[in-house]
């Protein structure tokens, strides 16, 4: 590791109410699916699945989030914000997080 790089952050690594920042490979997803948001008006969810040597991860990408991933993207999740759902952890881009193809 060089100086003054950050650690290397694992799918193993994330815990919920955290942000991470972790590279992984889209493994799955589904198609989008409208939904009601809370504050009114409908808006498009999509689930899918993120992998890395150490294990998987759910991923839920929300309005104009959901065309920016392929099934085989190799991406950073950049200030993602893990969370959990249905006893396990799940990432989403949240407010400050964004997607990277490096």
């Amino acid at each position: 590791m060089t100086e003054g790089a950050p650690p290397k952050t694992y799918i193993s690594d994330l815990r919920p109410g955290r942000v991470a920042t972790f590279e992984a490979t889209v493994a799955k997803l589904e198609a989008p699916r409208s939904v009601e948001q809370r504050s009114g008006g409908m808006t498009q969810v999509r689930h899918g699945l993120l992998r890395d040597r150490t294990g998987e991860v759910a991923v839920v990408l929300w309005g104009r989030e959901v065309d920016l991933l392929s099934e085989g993207d190799q991406i950073r999740i950049v200030e993602g914000w893990v969370k959990e759902y249905k006893g396990r952890p799940e990432v989403s881009l949240g407010r400050t997080g964004r997607i990277e193809k490096p």
